[in-house]
């Protein structure tokens, strides 16, 4: 390899002395990427060129000199160069061998990239590129912000691909581990706070002119002027703005328009599981992660909460305001008790009668709610269905194959093992807060790669295991007999649980074949 000689003497001395030799890298050249910022200098081509060298030396460990970097250059120049050089590599074919500059966007990236890069990994398992998804997940988990983190969560919650969403699932547990946390407590506390402050606002300073951030009903991010009009994008500067506060709010009002919709969707998803599975916080633990996060309690205020006392029992149902304050059914103030838990609210765990009086209030306000709770469909079973220990009535109802698929797994179902010849037999939905798992199925006809149209199949049943189930047969099917003991009565299941796997199997009976 040529090898190319330079002097360092403009730089700090640990970065001059951690550079490497440059050396020359045949399918990227300094003068095909940005440059990176340090002090009031920009790097020149050759300090660039040793740059390229201590990345491609990074595998496995990053070079000594990603760190001073990392220390000493502007982060956003370092973002845009990480990203640039990535984008390169995929010109260039993605050589495998050179996939160090996939990995660099993890050592120089941001928020920015890892925005980018989240949309490619969820992309890129349909391509026969889940080794390179695997690897952008490295690079999130390295870049290690909350945003980015945050990523990996959204991608282990929901994603089509599910060698690509167990591995992410791996990899927020691993995390949790090594900051000695559970995996609800650790999604509790990788939300950004998009640089709101402490009420959920952001100024956009123009110099002569500022710009304050407002949300529409559906929590897509507007601005509003002095004079209190609400637009849907930053003005251009005029010429009586200061053009570098402006460029600056304008930098910083797109990245925020690319988070706010990446946390909203994410925290959506997460904050309606915690309902489903009745988890609870501290009342410490709400205030601090909840309501006095500039985001969270965005979307706090548009949902009913629960106080509960340290033994389970149901004490006050309540919103959140503007203010920070929380208020009961009639308006008036609640304080929290220290001691006691704070849920969000099932349908089925308040009376039907306080659910509507809620649903009225709601209306009044103009509150629109992140996800269905007020409104939320909620299904029972009759009293002769709960001695047993199967749910029937869906039996014989013939679906295709593909919209079965489809549908359950994007309700959050996850298949059951394979078996030799590419089939699986049942889907599971656990439900962790409740320690109990859902079970259809005892297909006939399933295989991993069999999408025919035409192919249709039915749910024989559905039946619940205490606990988390990994099996491979549906329990009370024709192939399960042994796993008989383990199911569990109707009327042992949680209400809650119940309803909701309903829920999902009614949205399922809608792709029935006519």
């Amino acid at each position: 390899m040529e090898t190319v000689t330079h002097q360092n003497s403009s730089l700090p001395k640990s970065l001059a002395a951690s550079l490497p030799q440059a050396a020359k890298i045949a399918w990227i050249s300094p003068g095909d990427l940005p440059s990176i910022v340090i002090g009031d200098n920009c790097l020149n081509s050759e300090q660039i060129q040793s740059v390229l060298t201590a990345l491609k030396q990074s595998k496995p460990e990053p070079h000594p000199a990603i760190g001073d970097l990392k220390l000493l250059c502007d982060p956003v120049s370092l973002d845009n160069f990480g990203w640039q050089l990535f984008t390169a590599w995929l010109t260039a074919g993605a050589p495998s061998k050179e996939n160090w500059a996939l990995l660099a966007v993890g050592w120089l990236g941001n928020d920015t990239s890892a925005l980018k890069l989240a949309p490619l990994i969820r992309h890129w398992p349909g391509e026969n590129q889940h080794a390179r998804a695997v690897a952008g997940l490295s690079c999130l988990r390295e870049i290690g912000t909350d945003a980015a983190l945050m990523q990996i969560n959204g991608i282990a919650q929901k994603v089509k691909f599910q060698g690509i969403k167990t591995q992410a699932k791996q990899c927020m547990e691993s995390i949790a581990v090594d900051r000695r946390m559970s995996r609800d407590e650790l999604e509790d506390r990788i939300v950004p706070d998009c640089g709101l402050d402490q009420h959920g606002s952001k100024v956009f300073d123009f110099g002569d002119r500022q710009f304050y951030l407002a949300l529409a009903d559906n929590l897509k991010p507007m601005v509003k002027d002095a004079d209190h009009q609400l637009k849907t994008d930053l003005p251009p500067p005029s010429s009586k703005d200061d053009a570098m506060k402006a460029a600056e709010a304008i930098a910083a009002w797109q990245l925020l328009k690319k988070q706010l919709a990446e946390v909203v969707k994410i925290q959506t998803l997460r904050l309606e599981q915690v309902m489903v599975n009745d988890r609870r916080w501290s009342a410490p633990d709400f205030e601090r992660l909840i309501v006095h996060h500039p985001l969270m309690l965005i979307l706090a205020q548009r949902i009913l909460w629960a106080n509960y006392s340290a033994g389970g029992q149901l004490l006050q149902t309540f919103r959140l305001t503007a203010d920070q304050s929380y208020v009961d059914s009639s308006d008036e103030i609640y304080k929290l008790d220290q001691e006691s838990k704070v849920g969000i609210v099932h349908p089925l765990g308040i009376p039907q009668q306080e659910s509507r009086l809620w649903g009225k209030i709601f209306s009044n306000y103009n509150i629109i709610q992140p996800f269905q709770q007020l409104g939320r469909p909620v299904y029972t079973l009759e009293p002769s269905e709960m001695e047993a220990a199967e749910i029937t009535k869906f039996k014989d109802i013939e679906i295709p194959v593909v919209a079965l698929v489809r549908t359950l797994e994007a309700l959050g179902w996850k298949r059951s093992g394979l078996h030799d010849h590419g089939n699986y037999s049942a889907h599971a939905k656990h439900f962790a807060a409740a320690q109990v798992t859902a079970v259809v199925g005892d297909y006939q006809q399933v295989f991993v790669s069999l999408m025919d149209l035409d192919v249709v199949e039915s749910i024989d049943g559905c039946c619940f295991v205490a606990g988390e189930w990994n099996g491979w047969d549906y329990p009370a099917g024709r192939s399960g007999n042994q796993e008989k003991t383990k199911l569990l009565k109707l009327a042992e299941v949680s209400p809650i649980v119940l309803s909701e796997v309903l829920t999902d199997l009614q949205q399922l009976m809608s792709k029935r074949k006519n």
